[in-house]
């Protein structure tokens, strides 16, 4: 196994070095069209190619297509702020509704804590002896308020 890498690298090694050159590197094909320049190098040609009517017009394309995509992606960006805006109004309509709450729970239970205040003087009464007291109705909270 040993002696069949080393022959196989052996001939790598002697393999021309033309045959190992990349074909960029090398006269490639004439262009279809005049590149207006003497110069012919893979890197001249590689700049030249841009100047192409194809490359002309699939740049346009990609740029089009970029701005629409950036029309796009500004109406989103508007729909998500209009979308924060409306979320946030929902957050302050709900807080006044939770402080409105608040003040009218505050209210329900002072009214009934003063109704049980008064309630427990009429039991106190009525254990004391006073039949006017133990007759009367228990008092409600509703006319605390």
């Amino acid at each position: 196994m040993i002696r069949t890498l080393l022959i196989a690298g052996a001939a790598v090694l002697a393999a021309p070095l033309s045959a190992q050159t990349s074909p960029a590197d090398g006269p490639g094909t004439p262009l279809p069209y005049d590149l207006g320049r003497d110069n012919d190098s893979p890197r001249s040609n590689a700049g030249a190619l841009e100047s192409r009517p194809a490359v002309i017009d699939a740049n346009r394309q990609a740029l089009a297509e970029s701005r629409q995509n950036g029309a796009a992606i500004a109406g989103d960006q508007a729909r998500y702020a209009a979308d924060v805006a409306a979320y946030r109004a929902a957050l302050r309509a709900n807080a006044r509704t939770v402080v409105n709450d608040a003040v009218v729970q505050e209210r329900q239970e002072r009214a009934y804590a003063l109704a049980m205040e008064d309630w427990r003087a009429q039991v106190r009464a009525c254990d004391r002896g006073n039949s006017r007291a133990c007759k009367a109705p228990a008092p409600d909270p509703a006319a605390y308020w």
